[in-house]
């Protein structure tokens, strides 16, 4: 087998082994004897290990936040950018829940390292929402705060739909959710103006 069919087979192989059983059930030796190689042939495509090969399989889903919010620079207003994040990021946390759903069970069980894995998702949203923010906000410090409180809204809006249904579209559409966050957006944006002077 090629050397790159062969790193490839490897996520391939780790990738329904961590489906199946999770990701702390399942060793390398495992990964290794399923991809038909040694460990040591592992290990000289993914030095890192199990940790390196979580973060290709990661990858390997493409749900990369910095390729699909590449929009966020193009908008033309800050309620723009809601509107377009509100179409969106639904979707995108969506796909990642439902993808990585066999993370959830192990997160307890997660090291440091892995855990610092899972967060490069979140933080890569967040940095992309800022690029698009700091186009309409004139302040640094504003821009961040409400890229977070955007992150925030909306994530805990598709982790609770998740979580209860479609019994949350009945107390507030997504729309009425842009709708919302504009009004504390804006809300926001006086108060600190109010405060500069």
């Amino acid at each position: 087998m090629e050397k790159t069919n062969l790193r490839e087979e490897i996520i391939h192989n780790s990738r329904e082994l961590f489906e199946k059983k999770g990701y702390s059930a399942v060793s390398v030796r495992q990964i290794a004897k399923k991809s038909g190689c040694t460990a040591g042939s592992l290990y000289y495509f993914f030095e890192g290990g199990k940790l390196q090969i979580l973060q290709e399989v990661i990858v390997s889903y493409g749900i990369d936040p910095v390729h699909s919010l590449e929009w966020v620079t193009e908008t033309k207003s800050l309620d723009e950018l809601i509107d377009r994040l509100i179409l969106e990021l639904p979707k995108i946390f969506q796909t990642r829940i439902r993808k990585l759903n066999w993370l959830q069970f192990d997160i307890s069980r997660l090291g440091l390292d892995e855990i610092d894995t899972l967060k490069i998702f979140p933080l890569g949203v967040i940095e992309a929402i800022l690029r698009g923010v700091n186009l309409h906000a004139n302040d640094l410090v504003l821009s961040k705060q409400i890229a977070w409180m955007l992150f925030t809204t909306i994530s805990g809006y598709v982790e609770m739909a998740e979580r209860i249904g479609a019994d949350i579209e009945k107390q507030c559409t997504l729309q009425e959710l842009g709708e919302t966050i504009k009004t504390m957006v804006k809300s926001f944006i006086h108060e600190k103006e109010l405060e500069s002077y």
